[in-house]
């Protein structure tokens, strides 16, 4: 069972630092693109790490294997944890209620005798053309037995023999 709301917190002073250093990176960003933009062209090469000293290059190479084993071990983490998470939440919800909840307010009982009668008229019109259908089939044959007896015999034929 999940226990009753309460009312929610409002922003922690995590939430702040976070808010804040956002606002932070973006200004930089900005700043950087527009003090920087005159300097690209002197800056673009030392940027390349092909440039750059092997001592650097050995350097940013073990930063970035560094970098792929921490994500690598970050998603193994993941798919070990997640899992019993959702289990757990799973476990928690009152899906039954949940699922009453979501019946009362799509109103289903309503749907359903919507439905029904619509199919249940939608079947009897299908009887009856089937019925009409039936029924000029009959006539035509029932047409073709008695036109046929109607039609006077070929010269010769006796109808007495």
């Amino acid at each position: 069972m999940v226990a009753a709301e309460g009312p929610r917190p409002g922003p922690a002073a995590a939430d702040l630092v976070l808010g804040g250093g956002a606002l932070a990176v973006t200004a930089l960003r900005r700043l950087a693109r527009t003090a920087l933009a005159p300097v690209r062209p002197v800056l673009a090469p030392v940027v390349r790490t092909e440039n750059w000293p092997r001592p650097l290059r050995e350097l940013a190479e073990d930063g970035q294997r560094r970098r792929q084993e921490a994500v690598a071990q970050g998603v193994r983490l993941f798919r070990r944890v997640a899992p019993v998470v959702v289990v757990t939440v799973l476990d928690e919800l009152d899906l039954a209620g949940i699922a009453r909840g979501v019946i009362e307010e799509i109103d289903l009982p309503e749907i359903i005798r919507t439905s029904t009668g619509s199919v249940a008229s939608e079947s009897v019109r299908d009887a009856r053309i089937q019925a009409m259908a039936a029924d000029d089939a009959v006539a035509r044959w029932a047409g073709r037995i008695f036109a046929a007896r109607r039609r006077p015999l070929p010269a010769g034929y006796d109808a007495a023999t």
